[in-house]
């Protein structure tokens, strides 16, 4: 249990083991020396943390001479560094769970709790936050993945851009666990079957999980991978990714058809938007006709994802909802004197 002490510069707290029972023997430790001692940073300010060592004199334990130490004490910090894992959490599910820039964590860490820390300390923290869900990674995927008697697996590669390291993904989709990260120079079968599938080819027998498919885009690379490391397993190409290529001949032709709208409407509209402007200001159409300019110059700009969301299709729809509502406007007779009154 920890020990609080103050002191008139910063205040302290020392650990001492939670059970002073010696594990193999059974008889009493005594305290031997420090284990380690430093300054950790919490949120709530610098504090000194003592974690003691304790030893056991049996007869049985002498010639081991093994050092026992506070597992709450060993739960504060991380080896050789000096800020606490409670404030290293905070900084990662600011960053990854609310998305706030490392600036505006900068600005919390020293605005709002005056810890005096540089910039690129709090990069190094974030690294730190990494690190730790990484070491945290397998007893999660064992907790998760024990509760069932079988294993489906999606693999996706990323490659930023050209000449840059690819990252692979593999999830178990149906708990919603990411089982593997890595970054590869290389996207060859071989590689991939040594760094990703063999691996969890391995963990799967381990847990004692039968394998019931995999699923990826067409990637020949990876075909070959789940062919070679798990012969027999169903592997069902993803069907978003079959969607997206067969659409690729319609999603062009909306793109093509995009362009046109554009090359159509972009001077037109120019010339417009400028005669109404010269409209005098106390004109009572100049703002409705200033508003139709500026709904057609955003609706140009509309844009689409393969390979059901075709923007030109929706352009084109907007466009005529546009010309509809300025007839319905003419034949109430609010629109005609307005563009008479055009220079």
């Amino acid at each position: 249990m920890p020990k609080q002490v103050k002191t008139s510069k910063r205040p302290s707290r020392s650990y001492r083991v939670e059970s002073k029972i010696c594990p193999k023997c059974g008889q009493v430790l005594k305290r031997s020396h420090i284990a380690w001692r430093k300054t950790l940073i919490f949120s709530t300010g610098p504090e000194i943390v003592t974690s003691w060592a304790y030893q056991c004199d049996g007869s049985k334990c002498v010639k081991e001479k093994e050092s026992y130490k506070s597992e709450q004490a060993e739960r504060l910090h991380l080896k050789h560094r000096r800020y606490s894992r409670e404030i290293i959490v905070k900084i990662g599910y600011r960053r990854f769970w609310h998305h706030r820039t490392m600036y505006e964590i900068y600005e919390w860490l020293n605005e709002e709790l005056g810890l005096k820390i540089s910039e690129r300390q709090v990069l190094n923290l974030i690294g730190d936050f990494l690190a730790l869900l990484r070491a945290g990674q397998a007893a999660n995927i064992k907790q998760k993945l024990g509760q069932s008697n079988d294993i489906v697996i999606g693999i996706d590669g990323m490659q930023p851009e050209k000449g840059n390291k690819s990252l692979y993904l593999i999830r178990e989709p149906r708990v919603g666990l990411t089982l593997m990260a890595e970054n590869l120079d290389e996207g060859a079968n071989e590689i991939l079957s040594d760094k990703l599938l063999n691996p969890l080819k391995s963990q799967a027998e381990q847990l004692g999980l039968k394998w019931q498919g995999v699923v990826s885009d067409a990637q020949q690379s990876i075909r070959l991978a789940v062919a070679n490391s798990l012969p027999g397993v169903p592997h069902q190409a993803c069907q978003s990714h079959c969607l997206r290529d067969a659409g690729q001949l319609t999603f062009a032709a909306d793109r093509s058809m995009k362009k046109r709208l554009k090359a159509a409407f972009r001077q037109p509209i120019k010339r417009l938007r400028n005669r109404i402007q010269r409209l005098p200001l106390d004109n009572l159409y100049r703002p409705i006709l200033l508003d139709y300019a500026e709904a057609i110059h955003a609706t140009l700009l509309k844009g689409g994802v393969a390979p059901f969301d075709l923007g030109g299709v929706w352009v084109f729809e907007a466009l005529n909802d546009l010309a509809a509502s300025v007839s319905r406007c003419q034949k109430k007779g609010t629109i005609n004197s307005c563009l008479a009154s055009l220079p």
